[in-house]
């Protein structure tokens, strides 16, 4: 039986007083983020097998799907010279076990954690950011579609829901500053990610 799921959010940009002096930088990581983005795929699993009702495609497409939406912000902040980390939402880990065992696992609240961007964006800058998220979502249905399989089908099916969720045209979604930066953008990508999903459920 599969979960509704309320997906991720967009990313969290914390403005500077004065805009730095940049230098690309390649993605890292620090030893706090590794522990939390660890805690998040063990929560969201343990929610999942809580009452074995979710099959293994679901659990394995939403954990890569959350943890991959959130790490495509933190690579293209870092990208952009921004300073990017994944930070652990202590209620949102209570909230994923609490809907669990509240509704014997028939809906999953699944965001444990959320990347934070220090420094100043543009429009296009914070559009650049919100869009891979989603993007990342889609490219892992891509992927899941051609691995093929009845696990992989629900794995795709999860990251387009993602995908569409968070390309939706409303704060905090990713799809408001990728709106706001260019409605052409937004306009394919919530069509291509639409058109994927309706293939999948035909």
């Amino acid at each position: 039986m599969e979960q509704p799921v309320l997906p991720s959010v967009g990313p969290v940009v914390q403005p500077a007083i004065h805009r730095p002096l940049r230098r690309r930088a390649h993605l890292h990581f620090s030893t706090t983020e590794i522990v939390s983005i660890l805690i998040s795929m063990a929560t969201i699993v343990l929610a999942f097998n809580m009452f074995g009702i979710s099959d293994q495609g679901i659990i394995f497409g939403l954990v890569l799907g959350i943890i991959g939406h959130e790490l495509a912000h933190k690579f293209i902040a870092q990208s952009l010279g921004l300073e990017s980390r994944y930070k652990l939402w202590e209620i949102g880990l209570v909230l994923v076990v609490a809907f669990a065992i509240i509704t014997r696992g028939r809906f999953i609240f699944a965001a444990p954690g959320f990347v934070v961007t220090d420094g100043t964006v543009d429009s296009r800058e914070r559009g650049l950011i919100s869009l891979s998220a989603p993007t990342a979502n889609i490219i892992l249905a891509l992927f899941f579609i051609l691995a093929g399989g009845v696990w992989a089908m629900s794995a795709a099916y999860i990251n387009i829901l993602l995908a569409i969720f968070n390309l939706l045209p409303v704060g905090p979604l990713d799809g408001a500053q990728v709106m706001e930066w260019s409605p052409a953008v937004w306009t394919c990508s919530f069509v291509f990610a639409c058109l994927l999903g309706m293939m999948l459920v035909v």
